[in-house]
C-alpha cells in the first residue's frame, strides 16, 4: 500500500509531507499557511522518484514554512459582529444587523455592514460575505486585467481567452494553455498592488508557460517592482 505521508529533511529539521496521487503530468508541491506541506504526484510515479523530487525542494519548503511561522497566525473565523475581515489590504469590522428590508453586504467607512432578515447565524453571515467577496473579486480582477492589457499588447503578448474567479486553497492564480486566467477569490482581500502582481504574473504565462529567465524578464518589463509586490503578498496571509 502506498503511504499517505513521507518525510524529508532540511538541515536538522524533519518535515512531514502529505502525499496523494492524481492525474497530473508533473509533481505539485504546496505549502499551506498553517504549516501543512502537500504533494500531489502523477499516477504511476514511483515512491523513490517522489521522495527524491520533494527532497530536492527541501530548502524551498523550509523557507516557506519559516515565512508562515513569522507572520500572524491564521484566525479561525466566527463571522460574528465586530470581527475584522480584509478587503483590498484593509481590515473592516463586521457590522451585522437584523431587520426588515433587503439583505446583503456593503462597505461603510471602516465597517462591513451585513443586513439579514432573520437572526444572523454564522453560516448565514458566511454565505452572504462569500457572495459579496465573489462579486467584488470579479469586478476588481476584470478592471485590473483591463488596465494591464495595453502594456502586454505593446509587447505582442496574446490576450487571455477568459477570466475565471473561484476560491482556491493553495494558489493565487493559474493560466491554462488555452489562455484561461483563473484568479483566487481570496486575492481580493490583499492590497491592490498585490492583486496587480498576481494578475500580471498569470498574464505573462500567456507568452511563457514556465518560470524561466524570459518569463521574469517579461514580468519585470510590465511591473519593475514585482519583487516588492510579491514580498508584500507573502506577508499578507489572506487565504
Amino acid at each position: 500500500m502506498t503511504p499517505d505521508h513521507i518525510e524529508i529533511t532540511a538541515g536538522d529539521e524533519r518535515i512531514a509531507v502529505e502525499l496523494s496521487f492524481d492525474r497530473f503530468r508533473s509533481l505539485r508541491i504546496s505549502v499551506r499557511p498553517e504549516g501543512v506541506v502537500r504533494v500531489r504526484a502523477p499516477l504511476g510515479a514511483s515512491l523513490r522518484f517522489v521522495r527524491e523530487s520533494v527532497q530536492a525542494k527541501a530548502v524551498w519548503i523550509a523557507r516557506h514554512l519559516e515565512r508562515f511561522r513569522a507572520v500572524r497566525p491564521v484566525r479561525c473565523l466566527e463571522y460574528a459582529h465586530g470581527e475584522p475581515h480584509a478587503f483590498l489590504g484593509r481590515e473592516y469590522c463586521l457590522d451585522v444587523r437584523c431587520g426588515p428590508g433587503p439583505r446583503g453586504v456593503c462597505l461603510a467607512d471602516d465597517r462591513l455592514e451585513i443586513a439579514c432578515r432573520i437572526p444572523p447565524e454564522p453560516e448565514r453571515v458566511r454565505k452572504l460575505l462569500d457572495a459579496w467577496y465573489m462579486e467584488q473579486a470579479r469586478e476588481v480582477f476584470a478592471r485590473v486585467i483591463r488596465e494591464l492589457l495595453p502594456r502586454f499588447d505593446a509587447l505582442g503578448v496574446p490576450r487571455p481567452t477568459k477570466l475565471k474567479v473561484r476560491a482556491m486553497t493553495s494558489r493565487w492564480g493559474t493560466c491554462s494553455r488555452a489562455g484561461v486566467i483563473t484568479l483566487n477569490r481570496h486575492l481580493v482581500k490583499a492590497a491592490l498592488p498585490c492583486v496587480e502582481y498576481v494578475a500580471a504574473h498569470e498574464l505573462c504565462h500567456l507568452r511563457h508557460h514556465g518560470h524561466d529567465a524570459r518569463f521574469y524578464g517579461l514580468l519585470a518589463a510590465i511591473l519593475p517592482d514585482w519583487k516588492q509586490r510579491r514580498a508584500r503578498l507573502r506577508r499578507e496571509v489572506v487565504l
